[in-house]
């Protein structure tokens, strides 16, 4: 992966204090994550792509069977991914790579579903993310989006624009709108269901025209 200069305070955080960081804030969503994931009803044989996989909290949710290619920008967090996939015996099914989400290096049309968890709010560019997972899924294929994203009734275009343009050089940005990241895109939303406690983290289960 060549390395980009929008990627170095990701690569900062995502390879210092995150991973130790990270299972403490994801053991309380691990209820909702499942149920999220769970939308996609996946099959033996499915073939599914996660962005930004990072250290593999989601595998576990994915049954065996399930053939999975998860990449990520962060070496120290796949890293312990790759660990927890040999720890669980399931490297048939599973395959984990360094690459950057927003130049996802597969073909058109390739995977049946990808999850995408905790990712949009992460990346340097979401819109560019997103057209690059929707690439890649086949047609009527289906794409979890679990993240704690805004709705439009919520916030304003300028000010959601302004303030993004400032939150996206850090690791993660809080006041990015679904609506924008899929705009232009030939997705539709087929269902939504609260992604924790609080409401404040949302899954979109959406297909692709």
């Amino acid at each position: 992966m060549a390395f980009k200069l929008k990627n170095i305070i990701t690569l900062l955080s995502f390879n210092s204090f995150i991973p130790y960081f990270y299972p403490a804030m994801m053991f309380p969503l691990r209820k909702w994550r499942k149920e999220a994931i769970g939308m996609l009803n996946l099959q033996d044989g499915d073939k599914v792509i996660i962005p930004g996989v990072g250290s593999g909290h989601d595998l576990k949710y994915i049954p065996k069977g399930v053939i999975v290619n998860g990449v990520d920008i962060s070496e120290v967090m796949l890293n312990i991914a790759i660990l927890k996939v040999k720890i669980a015996n399931n490297e048939d099914y599973i395959s984990l790579n360094i690459m950057d989400g927003e130049d996802l290096r597969f073909p058109d049309n390739t995977f049946d579903s990808a999850i995408l968890g905790l990712f949009l709010t992460c990346v340097f560019d979401p819109q560019k993310a997103f057209s690059e997972v929707v690439r890649v899924v086949k047609p009527k294929g289906k794409i979890l989006i679990y993240d704690h994203l805004v709705r439009k009734k919520k916030w304003s275009a300028h000010f959601v624009r302004s303030m993004d343009a400032v939150m996206k050089y850090n690791f993660c940005s809080f006041i990015r709108r679904v609506e924008d990241i899929i705009a232009e895109q030939p997705v539709s939303v087929s269902k939504e269901i609260r992604g924790d406690f609080f409401g404040f983290i949302k899954g979109f289960l959406v297909i692709k025209n």
